[in-house]
């Protein structure tokens, strides 16, 4: 009797953590085009060290066309701040200080940035 108590402990033991309700980690989706292509263009950027507002424009539209709910919200949040410092460098005819805009302009990139290490993991991308 002590071999099949000792038996009905083990097995239960051995199925309780099935019975969790721990649900196995989502695996990352699989970036689209234009998700991965904003965040290679994005990379790009950044290593160059660009915060102006000009050519991050390809940057935020693609990301804005990602099927990763994550990139796409901060490609938009990315492309209204674009085009608030587009806006303030054309009304001035370039004459305006942009230090403040490329401030948000570097923050914008950087939330996207978080976006797209959530998506394809750590750089480099290809």
């Amino acid at each position: 009797m002590n071999r099949s108590f000792a038996a009905s402990l083990l097995g239960a033991t051995l199925l309780l953590p099935a019975c969790g309700d721990d649900k196995p980690e989502a695996s990352r989706p699989s970036p689209d085009q234009h998700g991965r292509g904003g965040c290679v263009l994005l990379a790009q950027r950044l290593e160059k060290n660009d915060h102006g507002w000009i050519l991050n424009l390809g940057v935020a539209s693609r990301a804005v066309h990602s099927t990763d709910p994550a990139v796409s919200a901060a490609g938009h949040e990315f492309m209204l701040v674009l085009k608030e410092a587009g806006d303030l460098d054309t009304s001035t005819d370039g004459k305006a200080d942009m230090t403040q805009a490329e401030v948000r302009i570097a923050d914008a990139q950087q939330k996207l940035m978080t976006a797209c290490r959530d998506l394809l993991g750590e750089p480099p991308w290809s």
